[in-house]
């Protein structure tokens, strides 16, 4: 230090002590920066390395420990050791040696023999959980409580309050099925749609009759019989019931026809409601001096005059030829009267007449193809009649509805002479229910009409759609995967079907192009 200045506050002079093993084995634990210092140092010079001009520290001393099987650790066990490249301070390390022991030869072989002769058991698997399982119940019951809490919105005071319940459960039921659920709930269901039909307004009587069927589907074998037998009565007295709307009443001859269709075994029972359509349809007859009914009551009453004749031909194929034959004979409608139809002033009633006429020729037909010459001579007789509907131009009709008459009567009219009979196939899960008949194609569209989309759903399970889709009675196994199939695998496979139909479209379009170049 220069002479005249004082030493400062911080300034000190660096000293070395003595090493010894009571300063934790020569290390300054002191907060001089863990100076490193030793009786006899043997760190090299900084002026030694002459690629090291700021004089930096390059080198450092690292304790290394050394344990044998004493546990004492003795002074002269410590060494020193140095590394060349790293600057950073370690601290001492601690090596222990592992110490191994010989088993003895005869205990050796007792414990091979033991393995040798002894297997221990497997190990229990582990449970393996199915998560799509586990969420499909979930699923399940969350959607079987907000059945149960429509059903008790049933028991509103309010007509539109129980109307909009009745639509509301009726499209919840569309969805899936509910597998013994309503069985519990059968008289109180049977006895909320008796009332409505009975007592309700309009909204609330079209509601009513519009879940019937599928009401009487869900609630499964046990309580169907009950349901309809309380039901049917109900439904009958609102077809004819005429302070009541034309589409209330058109819902309820739908409802009726298909409840009887699928539920009813009482050929008596059928029998009634087929002549209660009679009474109904009726109205559009012709007058006693063979001219047409064109008043405006005709006209509007023609949508349920329409239904009741489609009511009325899908449960024809229900009765045996010989019994249709007979009551296509003696009673009313005969086919003389549903020729009648044919000149009604509706469009709906001359489709359904048209529709009913090929049904009916087809239930009096043997399976040979043999038929009455009586009604051979009546149906050759309205051939004019069909072929000047398949043909008719007339401006006076609207365009989309001479469009749907010439469609219809085609059909019809290539049936009467040529014998070809419409086909149909739907794809229900993994199977298919094929008609090949008037009847099939009609009681399709009265169930796919009344069901909507529980059609796919009620398939499998239910034993009575099954019979009337013309399936067999075992549900073949793969239905089980693809009644579990995932949104994005149901639209993969909506898009690999919708691409096949485009293709084939596209060569059916190419066949017809090149014909018509010809």
């Amino acid at each position: 230090m220069p002479k005249g200045k004082k030493k400062g506050k911080y300034e000190h002079k660096r000293t070395e002590q003595a090493y010894s093993s009571d300063e934790d084995a020569g290390i300054d634990m002191t907060i001089d920066n863990m100076s490193e210092t030793s009786a006899q140092s043997d760190l090299k010079s900084i002026h030694d390395d002459p690629g090291n001009p700021k004089g930096r520290k390059v080198r450092e001393t690292r304790i290394i420990w050394k344990k044998t099987q004493n546990s004492e650790i003795l002074p002269e066990e410590l060494q020193w050791s140095e590394t060349q490249q790293h600057f950073k301070f370690e601290g001492p390390r601690l090596y222990l040696k592992k110490i191994v022991k010989e088993p003895d030869p005869k205990l050796k072989e007792l414990m091979e023999q033991h393995i040798m002769y002894y297997r221990p058991p497997p190990p229990e698997p582990e449970p393996v959980i199915d998560y799509k399982a586990l969420r499909e119940s979930e699923i399940q019951e969350k959607f079987e409580d907000k059945v149960l809490e429509l059903i008790e919105s049933l028991n509103a005071r309010s007509n539109a309050a129980r109307a909009t319940a009745f639509v509301s459960l009726r499209a919840t039921l569309q969805r899936r099925a509910v597998d013994g659920l309503l069985a519990s709930h059968r008289a109180t269901l049977a006895d909320h749609v008796a009332r409505a039909l009975r007592r309700g307004k309009d909204g609330e009587k079209k509601a009513a009759a519009a879940i019937a069927p599928l009401l009487a589907l869900q609630i499964g074998e046990d309580g169907t019989e009950e349901f309809v037998r309380e039901v049917r009565p109900a439904l009958i007295a609102a077809c004819t019931d005429k302070s009541a709307s034309l589409d209330t009443r058109t819902e309820c001859c739908s409802s009726l026809s298909v409840l009887c269709y699928l539920l009813e075994d009482d050929l008596n029972e059928i029998l009634e409601v087929m002549r209660m359509y009679e009474t109904i349809f009726s109205g559009s007859y012709l007058k006693g001096d063979g001219s047409v009914k064109v008043s405006g009551a005709a006209v509007e009453a023609g949508a349920a005059h329409a239904a009741a004749l489609d009511a009325w031909a899908l449960l024809l194929p229900l009765l045996a030829p010989a019994h249709a034959l007979a009551l296509l004979t003696h009673q009313a409608p005969s086919f003389h009267r549903l020729g009648d139809l044919l000149e009604a002033v509706s469009l709906e009633v001359r489709m359904a007449a048209g529709t009913a006429l090929a049904i009916a020729y087809e239930t009096v037909t043997d399976e040979d193809g043999a038929t009455d010459p009586a009604v051979t001579a009546l149906v050759d007789a309205m051939l004019p009649r069909l072929t000047e509907l398949a043909r008719d131009s007339h401006k006076f009709r609207a365009k989309r509805d001479r469009k749907l008459q010439r469609a219809t009567f085609r059909d019809i009219l290539k049936y009467f002479e040529e014998g070809e009979v419409p086909s149909m196939s739907v794809r229900l899960g993994v199977e298919t229910a094929s008609w090949s008949s008037w009847a099939g194609v009609a009681s399709y569209g009265a169930l796919a009409a009344a069901l909507g989309g529980a059609l796919q759903a009620l398939a499998p399970r239910s034993p009575a759609l099954r019979a009337a889709l013309g399936l067999s009675d075992v549900l073949p196994q793969p239905m089980q995967l693809t009644l579990n199939q995932t949104k994005l695998e149901r639209h993969l496979q909506n898009n690999a079907a919708r691409k096949a139909r485009t293709l084939a479209r596209k060569k059916n379009r190419d066949k017809r192009s090149a014909a018509l170049a010809m």
